[in-house]
């Protein structure tokens, strides 16, 4: 029995790692914003989302990079996390950049070569949703 809840616990290990790299995998690359939803007033630095616009989220492994207006607003570490959302009934991929756990929750998708950001609601109509194009 202790064998078997040994063999588990590493197999519940490594398929998280496994993951985790994954992920990061997806989300290595540079990623150029192109819009938002959201009932919310703007940041008129990031109203452009056509192509060539230099706002810039860039990630490498364990690092980021934020450009807006090809500018270096901010750059450090990052890692990724699944947790469950109430409007999920999957777990969903939360990024935690510069190990900070206590400020507002960022959550993310990735379909084909989409990036979107969510707070703590995947619909646009209860949340914000941040767009981004692979590069």
């Amino acid at each position: 029995m202790k064998k078997f809840l040994t063999l588990a616990l590493l197999t519940f290990l490594l398929s998280c790692k496994k993951n985790d790299t994954a992920q990061k995998i997806a989300l290595n690359g540079t990623w150029e914003y192109r819009g938002i939803t959201c009932f919310c007033i703007r940041d008129s630095s990031m109203n452009d989302g056509k192509p060539g616009n230099g706002n810039i989220i860039n990630f490498n492994n364990d690092s980021y990079k934020r450009f807006i207006k090809g500018v270096l607003q901010k750059g450090g570490t990052y890692q990724i996390v699944q947790e469950k959302i109430a409007a999920s009934p999957d777990p969903v991929n939360r990024i935690i950049y510069d190990n900070d756990t206590v400020s507002e929750k960022t959550f993310y998708k990735i379909e084909q070569n989409k990036l979107t950001f969510f707070g703590t609601t995947p619909i646009a109509a209860d949340g914000t949703e941040i767009y981004y194009e692979k590069q």
